[in-house]
């Protein structure tokens, strides 16, 4: 892949590239399809018969096929547009901000200027990679965009990767679909919205950052609240370490946008529903997935500020280990575990007492599970998925189940049994190596792990969550 590595700026710009540079599948199907057309129309005209007394009427066109005429302006112009990119990438990982902005189309000064802000904040990550490949072209832009910014202005599917510094194993990629102009004959950035493109904070205001032992807080919330989270990001580290062990890479990167608005949209969502609901979540693609970035990436916890400003400090470091949990559980998982064993063995940890605190009970940490199994009677079955969904209605009574389930587990068959059951659902070695993440074997689904690991069926250990789940609401 084309790209730039290194914070000093080492760039591959000149680098020769390969002929066949991977593109989408349908871009490569519709020029196939479209020199067939081209070779079937002089076949055919081949076949016209010859007039009586007159020349031939099937003569071939001696002009060269618009379609063969096409395709080395296009690579050229990918080419070109590859060539600014690895500069860009080069400035970016050099701090150089004005080589950024150049970049950009002085015709489009509110672009140009997200540009400035983007590049002003990235010169504060730690970066270690940072690369672009373009992959070929886009989504067509419609006739009155075509107006506006002129008739060779085109739409890029580009691959943005990168990696933060002492955090990322592998690259984390982001899709995404950049408007691209002439000017005075050479190619420029205009545009990142006429097609899909997944923002990441610094691209929605200037970030800051702060590096502590464990914790990198990236984030456009205020200096003293991404200072606080750095505090309680190395917190939480120990304590997921303490429980799940040291093979993971132990520094997490936490996410800190000034809003809600700011959280919706690098979660590519349209509007806030729901998010009040929630403290922090974690993001990474689906394991197993085979989407762009998945196998060996380490997840972001993204933290709302508002959410975790009304709990008290305990409350802010439960929320944090829960999803530093996730984090450490996650990479190089090789599928994801069930949600309800996924979000129970992550609040058993994340409520696991600290030094000098007393241990919660579980009446309180699961009180709004219990209320409904005293009003309505006890659960039918674990959690389903779409019960987490906080656009869909209250999750806590999900999160307290998922909870119970998870000390049913630890409190009947041991916590060894509990992570080995963990473990097993998202194919991690049980081999300890600090620091590292050590492949396992394949995911087992959770109806074939249950009995492998606790030696009973699932629907006997769901029995027995549900038994506990009535003593413990005091409905026997």
């Amino acid at each position: 892949m084309p790209g730039v590595d290194g914070r000093p700026g080492r760039a591959d710009a000149g680098a020769a590239r390969p002929a066949g540079r991977r593109r989408r599948p349908g871009r490569s199907a519709l020029f196939l399809v479209g020199a067939l057309v081209v070779v079937l129309g002089v076949a055919a005209a081949l076949l016209v018969p010859r007039a009586a007394d007159g020349p031939d009427v099937g003569a071939p066109d001696p002009s060269p096929s618009p379609t063969a005429s096409a395709v080395p302006a296009a690579e050229a112009r990918e080419a070109a547009l590859q060539e600014l990119l690895d500069r860009r990438a080069a400035a970016v990982l050099a701090g150089d901000v004005a080589g950024v902005v150049g970049t950009a189309d002085p015709a489009a000064p509110d672009f140009r200027a997200r540009q400035e802000a983007t590049a002003t904040g990235l010169a504060r990550v730690p970066l270690e990679r940072w690369s672009y490949e373009v992959r070929g072209e886009g989504a067509p832009l419609g006739a009155g965009r075509l107006a506006e910014l002129g008739p060779d202005a085109w739409v890029a599917d580009v691959l943005l990767s990168y990696r933060v510094a002492g955090v990322d194993p592998v690259d984390q990629q982001r899709e995404q679909s950049l408007t691209v102009v002439r000017r005075d004959g050479a190619w420029l950035l205009t545009a990142d919205d006429d097609g899909p493109t997944r923002a990441d904070l610094w691209d929605l205001g200037v970030v800051d950052v702060v590096q502590t032992e464990r914790t990198v807080v990236v984030g456009t919330a205020p200096r003293a609240v991404l200072e606080e989270q750095g505090a309680l990001g190395d917190v939480a580290a120990r304590r997921v370490d303490a429980v799940w062990g040291t093979s993971w890479p132990r520094r997490t990167v936490l996410v800190v946008p000034a809003d809600e608005q700011q959280l919706a949209r690098v979660l590519g969502r349209d509007g806030t529903a729901g998010l009040d609901q929630l403290a922090a979540l974690t993001v990474g693609a689906e394991r197993g997935s085979g989407a762009a970035g998945a196998e060996g990436a380490v997840d972001r916890v993204l933290v709302n500020p508002s959410g975790l400003a009304r709990l008290e400090e305990r409350g802010r470091t439960v929320v944090l280990t829960h999803e530093t949990t996730h984090v450490a559980v996650r990479a190089g998982a090789a599928a994801d575990p069930p949600l309800w064993l996924s979000e129970g063995f992550a609040d058993l940890v994340g409520y696991a007492p600290g030094e000098g605190e007393e241990a919660l009970p579980p009446e309180a940490v699961a009180a709004d599970l219990l209320d409904a199994v005293r009003r309505d009677g006890p659960p039918a079955s674990l959690p389903a998925p779409e019960a987490f969904d906080a656009t869909r209605g209250d999750v806590a009574p999900a999160y307290g189940a998922a909870y119970l389930a998870a000390r049913t587990v630890e409190q009947r068959y041991g916590r060894p049994a509990l992570l080995e059951l963990v473990r097993a659902t998202t194919g991690r070695a049980p081999a300890e190596v600090a620091g590292e993440v050590v492949p396992g074997a394949a995911p087992v689904p959770p109806e074939q792990a249950v009995p492998q690991v606790l030696g009973v069926d699932l629907a006997v250990l769901e029995q027995q969550w549900r038994d506990d789940v009535v003593a413990l609401a005091g409905t026997a």
